[in-house]
């Protein structure tokens, strides 16, 4: 009897996954990890959570010859190379509490707005790589959207993030599309995130979040709850494993600024340069 329920628990386990396996870049909480069929005291274990227990299932481009470990984002300058992330979206719809939870395993129900910017660390190893995140958590507000589009430069990767229970912060997707694409590097990779995936009253359906991911050729679609932790862990693993199939070619773009920066300095030292000569007695 206990075998059966095994293999039935297993068998959901795949059926709610294949949905999401059907399309490339698309992950989905599966079957038996519907938020709705979780306790209080189950949501409440924050702290104690295993920073490793990730669904594999849910990661992009998985290998499983690959070694991943999500690392004590205390370590400080002990990594091989650093991404910006930019987190953006309407007000309201979880951005600062899935930064929060992802990097600290606290949830709070009761949570104030972002003003202006939040900075966030996340470290993940991947084989031999130390990967360093640098998350920017933005302001959502109509009125601040203007002021922070300079701070897009530089971005790796831009996390925008819905409600499924806000239609109108999924229909304004295309505004921050459009702020990414004008203010951020032309190779900045872009995930759609569709959070608060906990809520009874969804109305953004997971098929309405597919075929915008599809439209407008984002690199993942991702649901997410905050207050659960579902994929949450996952995204921002996700995110490293985006960048990481690319290090080669950061590495390199690294090697050359950082060439063209001891250039320059040789070149205002060492090419004869002198103060101009001045009367002034002071």
């Amino acid at each position: 009897m206990e075998k059966d329920t095994i293999e039935e628990a297993n068998n959901n386990l795949e059926n709610g996954q294949s949905k999401a396996q059907q399309e490339e870049g698309v992950y989905l909480a599966s079957e038996t990890e519907n938020p709705e069929n979780k306790n209080k005291e189950t949501q409440d274990t924050n702290e104690n959570e295993d920073q490793n227990d990730i669904n594999y299932k849910n990661l992009l481009n998985y290998d499983p010859k690959m070694k991943i470990e999500i690392l004590d984002n205390k370590i400080g300058d002990k990594y091989d190379i650093n991404f910006k992330i930019i987190v953006i979206g309407n007000s309201g719809v979880g951005k600062s509490s899935l930064t929060i939870k992802a990097t600290t395993g606290i949830f709070k129900e009761e949570f104030s707005s972002t003003l202006g910017f939040q900075f966030f660390s996340f470290h993940v190893k991947i084989n031999d790589k130390v990967i360093k995140l640098q998350i920017w958590d933005t302001c959502g507000q109509e009125i601040y959207r203007s002021l922070i589009t300079n701070f897009y430069r530089s971005s790796a990767l831009a996390l925008i993030c819905y409600s499924v229970n806000d239609i109108k912060s999924f229909e304004e997707i295309e505004i921050w599309l459009k702020q990414v694409k004008m203010n951020s590097d032309p190779d900045c990779k872009v995930f759609l995130i569709a959070n608060k995936i906990d809520l009874p009253d969804r109305v953004v359906t997971t098929e309405k979040g597919i075929e915008y991911k599809k439209e407008h050729d984002f690199e993942c679609y991702m649901e997410t709850s905050a207050k659960t932790g579902v994929n949450v862990k996952e995204l921002f693993v996700n995110c490293a494993l985006a960048l990481y199939k690319e290090l080669p070619k950061y590495i390199k773009e690294r090697e050359i600024l950082e060439n063209e920066r001891k250039h320059n300095q040789f070149n205002l030292n060492d090419e004869g340069i002198k103060p101009e000569e001045s009367d002034c007695a002071c």
